[in-house]
């Protein structure tokens, strides 16, 4: 009976061993999920100041495949800035002043993975982002109807929804990836940050953990 159980404990062994090491190897880049965390800098417009650039972090996930994929991504941008409002109910009074706190984007773009180094990684994507500014306004209105017409122009030019295209590249070493991004999107003269560039922009640097697969495998 010893002798059976130290068979059986060293075949357990050699069981063991291997899926244990294969848990430990690095995981590869494609057909795999990411969480990833990002810093950076966004430059836009204001009716108060143009070109302004500021910080900006966030967080994002992306998936791969072989050649494609898809990326998702939560970013705010610290700003503060205001715009004025001009008075059709009243043209005489004094334009209200609306303050533009803070900047959040909501991004899903579909993604290529050209190449074939297993360290570096660049990609592509394509697809659309929301982008929301906080907007409170500081100034009394003298009638309801005033009130109603800022609160209507506030909805209207406080968020928009944009293509927008990125480009990037990733370095992976075992299951981190050290990342370095640029994404663009058209400027909307509906937005309180419109840009008469044409377009406004972002850069980010960030790591990116790989988490596992991001296909099923019942074998």
């Amino acid at each position: 009976m010893k002798a059976i159980r130290s068979l059986a404990a060293a075949v357990a062994l050699l069981v063991l061993v291997p899926a244990a090491g294969r848990a430990q190897a690095a995981r590869p880049f494609q057909n795999s999920w990411f969480w990833g965390l990002k810093g950076g800098a966004t430059l836009m417009s204001a009716p108060s100041k143009s070109n302004v650039t500021s910080a900006m972090g966030g967080i994002d996930w992306l998936i791969t495949r072989n050649r494609g994929g898809l990326y998702v991504s939560f970013d705010q941008s610290f700003l503060s800035q205001y715009a004025t409002l001009a008075d059709s109910v009243n043209p005489t009074d004094t334009p209200s002043r609306v303050n533009l706190k803070n900047m959040r984007q909501i991004t899903f773009l579909l993604m290529g993975y050209p190449g074939t180094s297993e360290r570096f990684h660049p990609y592509a994507g394509l697809g659309l982002t929301y982008t929301q500014v906080g907007a409170n306004p500081t100034t009394a209105y003298g009638s309801n109807d005033q009130a109603s017409l800022a609160a209507s122009i506030i909805q209207q030019y406080k968020s928009v929804f944009a293509p927008a295209a990125m480009l990037g590249i990733q370095m992976q070493r075992r299951n981190m990836g050290l990342f370095v991004q640029g994404m663009a999107w058209p400027s909307n003269q509906n937005f309180f940050l419109y840009n008469s560039r044409g377009f406004n922009a972002s850069a980010a640097v960030g790591l990116r953990y790989n988490f596992g697969s991001s296909i099923d495998d019942d074998r």
